[in-house]
């Protein structure tokens, strides 16, 4: 993913390009692979960037389709990219070690929901909470 790609995503959805846009934008390109905060961004980029400016471009981001958030715990919500592989955060309450798991496991637990409710759950939003293996032992 580059800082033109995401530009290229914000003027078809009419939004100015603004060099604060912009610094956003080169940000989430060199360090899409982590887990991305608006808090973080707006920290790395050192007061150049107003924190609200951020969470709009973030926000313009992930309506265009190329971003995804989810909740970890009590913090921040997290970005990524929206079309890595899908998959669900655990987050150990005791440590706070994050551990991404391949979507089609919880898949199951929530196709299991459905069959015997009727409601499709979305858990791409939120983090199952516990221990880990480390904690537990």
């Amino acid at each position: 993913m580059t800082a033109e790609t995401l530009i290229a995503a914000l003027r078809e959805r009419g939004w100015r390009i603004t060099a604060a846009r912009l610094a956003v934008c080169r940000v989430v390109a060199e360090l899409h692979a982590e887990h991305l905060t608006a808090p973080g961004i707006a920290a790395s980029l050192a007061g150049e960037v107003d924190q609200s400016t951020v969470y709009r471009t973030l926000e313009a981001l992930e309506e265009s389709g190329i971003l995804s958030h989810t909740h970890l715990g009590h913090g921040p919500a997290v970005y990524h990219l929206a079309d890595e592989d899908r998959h669900q955060h655990l987050i150990c309450e005791v440590c706070g070690e994050v551990t991404e798991l391949d979507a089609a496991v919880v898949g199951e637990a929530l196709q299991a929901i459905t069959r015997a409710t009727g409601f499709f759950p979305d858990a791409s939003h939120f983090a199952l909470s516990g221990r880990c293996r480390r904690c537990t032992g």
